[in-house]
């Protein structure tokens, strides 16, 4: 395989045009000319919208798809962290890893830190070892996707702001599922394009497409139509964020109960009232869009042609080819529940509008916090435009409907619950896979039996995302924010997660590509035993009159914690934990004087020797300088193989809706093909 050359076709294109918009530039990478009736319109080309019509081409390469994006270009957005489903998916439905990792942050696993306004000790617990995922640069990554996606043949506008129109009924939520014998054609909502001209030279005011997504995100631009959102309780949560570099000297200094705090994975500093993220990211803020799009061709073209990935050139070398600066910065911010009376009514001493104020207050209130911030970073004002600090109120929420006649929603659109564990993107591409694989049922359906295959995946969709998805995380979300209130209840309810939500640790990972597991999993929330805990621990500590939960209640806790590991060990007697917690053995015991992983895991970081950044076990060279001084094992995984998966017949999730979603399908459709 013959590496494909660098070209320079967007800043040349940028150079003679030099007025051309960001999204104009973007829309003319279209292979497709534009159609007012495509099969399928997506609205939010945001990660979710794009990994689905990513997938769903991938799964019927016929119908035509077009998505539509109001920004002008992609943006920074909070939600920058990933765990094994996406690197899985986006390894199967696009490209190896280590492409990726030229772009983006390493990341390996989770870390977990609890502290206290007293300062007293600091306990921690971390997973990793596990599988290779990554920390995004939002704009990057959207970027790269919709690159991706236009180079498979799907048309991705930015700069086109969308309504929806429901005449004559249309998008209805359906309400009769009994009935194999629905007669009638399919009446999906109707896109209305506003000032459409420019971005995409046509005269077109609407878009009539067979099928419509809402991937729009906290806008919610179709299913707020159908009611306000559900706002989940019995409390919910605030975010306030910003972003660092760190300071010279790095984290020589750190506190050294702040266990492996330099690592390549997304550090959580847990508090009773809630918890803050650090996350590591490659920025490539200061890149021009045309330099960066003709970066990313580079990579598509090769990746997409099988070139293999260690020919690529490194991060450095792409950086001065195409003249595209990067740093290395981190994203801080905290997510506090607001059941509590956390922040003084004055806040004036603490900065000048709430977020900033708020963010202070929480780094003040906690010695070791405030330590670790003004020793180790430094605040980068106004590194995203106008804003320094940012804010988000009411995380947890899920929309009434999310899908109808003609129309499903995924992402946020849907619903959302808190960034813990981010599974705004790594449990919302479960949602859009869900959602692909039914539109393909639906494409795939006789005409006669259309109405039917759509009411019944329009049925199936609102079970998975209402019912399911969303008030499986928020209850995990409730049991992490209650096992933060005491280092006692941190350490036994983390322990306890770790377990319930991975049976076999040594074989969760084995299988590299993307399955309805995965969608099931749910990180980690989609266990019915691990539900059953959850509740029992929260029927102890809720509803809290205090934020530090009484003695009694405390003990209660630990004590179902221990008999659940206790179980759980008679259970899966040959799990070797020790190799993917380092403070813990392979019986989810505190190992004192433990500090690293077993020897075994699947996956570490080591230092580069060339250019100090981390790099995984598996590389063949530091995918960010090119060094192959460091020792390497061989990469195991053939980066020339396509790991789409489209046999579901795994998904035992699906029995509880319809036996399996291979039975839905011929539920739905007897003649469907898979």
């Amino acid at each position: 395989m013959t590496i494909v050359p660098p070209s320079r076709r967007f800043r040349d294109l940028r150079r003679d045009q030099p007025d051309l918009s960001d999204s104009v530039l973007l829309n003319s990478n279209n292979r497709d000319q534009f159609t007012s009736e495509p099969d399928v319109a997506v609205v939010g080309a945001g990660i979710i919208g794009l990994c689905y019509a990513i997938h769903l081409k991938n799964l019927s390469p016929h119908l035509k798809i077009s998505v539509f994006e109001r920004s002008p270009a992609p943006t920074e957005k909070i939600g920058e962290s990933t765990l094994s489903p996406f690197s899985k998916l986006t390894s199967g439905d696009m490209c190896h890893v280590d492409y990726f990792l030229r772009l983006f942050g390493l990341k390996d696993g989770l870390q977990f830190y609890r502290i206290d306004e007293h300062d007293r000790e600091i306990p921690s617990s971390d997973i990793g070892g596990l599988d290779i995922s990554y920390q995004l640069d939002r704009r990057m990554s959207e970027l790269f996707f919709t690159l991706w996606a236009q180079k498979i043949g799907i048309n991705v506008y930015h700069g086109v702001e969308c309504g929806f129109e429901l005449p004559n009924g249309a998008g209805q939520p359906v309400t009769d599922f009994s009935s194999h014998s629905i007669s009638g054609d399919i009446n999906p909502p109707k896109i209305t394009l506003k000032d459409p001209m420019r971005p995409i030279a046509t005269t077109t005011q609407s878009i009539d497409a067979k099928l419509v997504v809402d991937a729009s995100g906290f806008s919610r631009k179709l299913t707020s139509k159908f009611g306000n959102k559900e706002k989940l309780g019995p409390w919910n949560c605030d975010a306030y964020w910003a972003y660092f570099k760190q300071k010279d000297g790095g984290f020589e200094n750190v506190d050294k109960r702040l266990n492996k705090w330099d690592y390549p994975a997304t550090k959580h500093m847990c508090f009773p009232e809630g918890w803050g993220w650090f996350i590591g990211l490659i920025s490539w803020h200061h890149a021009p869009m045309a330099n960066l799009m003709d970066l990313l061709e580079f990579m598509v073209e090769n990746a997409s042609g099988q070139v293999p990935a260690d020919e690529i050139p490194s991060t450095q070398d792409l950086s001065a080819v195409f003249e595209c600066p990067f740093e290395f910065i981190t994203s801080i911010g905290w997510a506090v529940r607001n059941d509590f009376r956390t922040f003084p009514e004055n806040l004036d001493e603490y900065g000048a509008g709430e977020g900033e104020r708020k963010f202070n207050f929480i780094k003040r209130k906690y010695p070791a916090l405030e330590r670790l911030m003004d020793g180790s970073y430094e605040l980068l004002p106004k590194y995203y435009g106008a804003q320094t600090y940012f804010v988000r109120k009411t995380l947890a929420y899920r929309s009434p409907v999310v899908a109808g006649d003609g129309w499903l929603a995924i992402g946020n659109s849907g619903g959302f619950t808190n960034p813990l564990i981010s599974p705004g993107i790594n449990a919302g591409i479960g949602g859009a896979v869900i959602a692909a694989h039914l539109t393909e049922s639906i494409f795939a359906a006789r005409p006669n039996e259309k109405k039917a295959v759509m009411q019944r995946c329009a049925r199936l969709h609102q079970v998975h995302l209402h019912d399911f998805r969303i008030p499986k995380l928020h209850l995990m979300n409730r049991y992490w924010y209650n096992s933060f209130r005491d280092h006692r209840l941190f350490e036994g309810l983390t322990a306890c997660y770790w377990t319930l939500a991975i049976d076999e640790v040594d074989g969760h990972y084995e299988d590299a590509a993307y399955s309805m597991d995965d969608t099931k999993w749910n990180v980690g929330s989609g266990g019915d035993e691990f539900n059953e805990f959850a509740e029992k621990v929260l029927g102890i500590l809720e509803p809290a009159d205090e934020l530090i939960p009484a003695e009694g209640d405390v003990e209660k806790v630990v004590a179902l914690s221990a008999e659940v590991l206790e179980r759980r060990h008679k259970l899966y007697p040959a799990n070797t934990w020790g190799r993917y917690l380092r403070e813990y053995n392979d019986r989810l015991q505190k190992a004192p004087g433990k500090s690293e992983r077993d020897p075994g895991g699947k996956v570490s970081g080591t230092r580069c020797s060339g250019c100090n950044y981390w790099v995984h076990n598996r590389a063949s060279c530091c995918p960010i300088c090119g060094s192959t001084s460091a020792v390497f094992q061989p990469n195991p995984v053939d980066e020339t193989k396509s790991i789409v998966e489209k046999d579901l017949s795994s998904s035992d999730w699906f029995r509880t809706v319809t036996a399996s979603l291979e039975d839905m399908r011929r539920y739905i459709n007897p003649q469907a093909v898979c």
